[in-house]
């Protein structure tokens, strides 16, 4: 049994050796048995590189743990300091001043300077940069040192997201100039560092000693790529792993009686979208998307699923502040989908669903049953994830999609014609822009409810369920998050209880 974590006798006895010297950076005493906690996720990065690569599974491993920017974000989503001290924002929402840390180093050990900072920054709001979150710095008019740790960020317009936008990839700090070849090694400011990437099995992080904030709670961190849940169950039960961060109705059930583990519900701010490309002919007619929504039942989806899944009918869950319930906007009615699939003349309609190989069979299965009963016929495609980006998000070669989204801003890319979905209605641009540039969260949530009640009538997409999130670890761990751990999973907080 592979059991990397303080031993159970140890931990038993009381014996965690308090007259021990303790190993630097640690907390943890040299000679007792290194805290390695393994934790099973599902989805693996296709690439290391965060200024370039799409993905929650890169920024579930990397996100606060590895790469850090001005702010970061708590698991109740409370702007917290990072690498800024502190930071003011001028009266009319344009000025942003921040107190840049001194003494921060970088994981290849060259100091970070406020030069790193606006190099990073510009980069990632520069048109046609590549960064995955870029298009959460349009507002971006100048970034300037004042002096060696003032730096201060002018908008062109009120935003008022923007230091949440600079908690993810467009605000991480990297070196303006590295040798470190991002897409297979790290080089951030992060309390941990890449220890190895084992594609297709692990990627283990290690404790960076040079981080200037509180050094984490154990010695490192494993994290492996078990997508099958019995897999999975199976390698938490003989010791292999100490968390499944994420589990199927399935698995929380068999494990849940056992006394060895806790099992632990958590707020989840995610949708699985059926995602419309507006551009091809047939579905940029309302009716069709109207008609393919009516389609599939989702209450019978969550069923097959396992049912730990909330029905949502807009790209809103209750926990989001502007939350609308949305869920009648398109009900089960499959003579409703025929009537209107025959108004638009798309009776005998052929789509290809284009899915990356990382969800269930089962999910597309399902659409495609459905859909056939309205005399729509849909050709599954499944990529690996690397070419659905590539394919999908990127180039936009696709008729229907399916993807787990997990970014809250989400609600605002239906107000962006460039994203993948291709999707141009001129009022949700306007209530987008408007609740971006709102002077109070009020205002925001206002504009916000607006667009999730616009996109809802329109069928901008379908939103097939918001599935719950379910963490279950070892009795003896503590410390680890539970509540919107697909784009947030901060780790140097766990370990062992004493």
């Amino acid at each position: 049994m592979r059991r990397t974590i303080a031993s159970t006798a140890l931990i038993l006895g009381g014996l965690l050796l308090a007259g021990c010297a303790t190993a630097p950076g640690t907390g943890t005493p040299e000679s007792a048995t290194p805290q390695i906690i393994d934790i099973r996720v599902g989805l693996e990065p296709t690439s290391l590189d965060v200024t370039t690569t799409s993905g929650a599974g890169l920024v579930q491993v990397m996100r606060g743990n590895v790469y850090e920017g001005l702010v970061g974000l708590s698991e109740d989503l409370e702007i917290l300091p990072a690498l800024a001290s502190d930071w003011k924002v001028s009266e009319d929402g344009l000025t942003y001043t921040f107190t840049v840390r001194e003494g921060v180093t970088f994981h290849d050990g060259t100091p970070m300077t406020i030069d790193d900072v606006v190099a990073s920054l510009t980069a990632s709001s520069a048109e046609g940069s590549m960064n995955p979150d870029a298009k959460r710095m349009g507002s971006v008019a100048s970034i300037e040192a004042a002096d060696e740790t003032t730096l201060v960020i002018t908008l062109s317009q009120r935003d008022i997201n923007f230091l949440e936008s600079l908690t993810t990839s467009a605000g991480y700090v990297v070196p303006a100039a590295s040798s470190v070849d991002l897409a297979s090694a790290t080089n951030g400011t992060g309390p941990y560092t890449l220890d190895r990437w084992n594609r297709g099995s692990t990627l283990a992080l290690e404790p960076f000693d040079g981080y200037w904030g509180d050094a984490p709670l154990n010695d490192g961190v494993v994290f492996h790529y078990i997508a099958d849940e019995t897999t999975a169950a199976t390698a938490l039960q003989s010791g292999e792993v100490d968390i499944l961060a994420g589990v199927t109705a399935e698995t929380a059930e068999l494990l849940r009686g056992a006394d060895e583990f806790q099992v632990i519900e958590g707020d989840s701010t995610s949708w699985m979208t059926l995602g419309f490309n507006h551009s091809f002919a047939p579905l940029a007619d309302q009716r069709v998307r109207q008609a393919l929504r009516q389609a599939i039942d989702k209450e019978e989806l969550i069923e097959v699923i396992g049912g730990q899944a909330l029905e949502v009918g807009t790209i809103t869950v209750p926990t989001d502040a502007w939350h609308v319930d949305a869920t009648d906007s398109a009900p089960y009615d499959p003579a409703a989908a025929r009537k209107l699939l025959a108004e638009a003349g798309q009776e005998n309609l052929n789509l290809t669903l284009t899915v990356s190989n990382t969800y269930d069979t089962i999910i597309t299965e399902f659409i495609a049953a459905e859909l056939a009963e309205v005399g729509v016929t849909v050709t599954i495609d499944t990529v690996e994830f690397a070419t659905w980006l590539e394919d999908i998000y990127t180039n936009k070669d696709f008729e229907l999609t399916m993807v787990l989204h997990v970014d809250p801003a989400t609600i605002t890319y239906y107000g962006n014609p460039g994203y993948y979905w291709s999707y141009d209605n001129a009022e949700a641009q306007a209530l987008v822009t408007d609740a971006r540039q709102a002077a109070t969260p009020e205002v925001r949530d206002e504009k916000l409810r607006a667009v999730a009640e616009l996109v809802a009538k329109d069928a901008a997409s379908d939103w097939l369920y918001s599935p719950q999130t379910v963490v279950v670890a070892g009795k003896d761990l503590t410390g680890f998050p539970v509540d919107r751990i697909s784009n947030n999973f901060r780790v140097s907080g766990i370990t062992v209880a004493e």
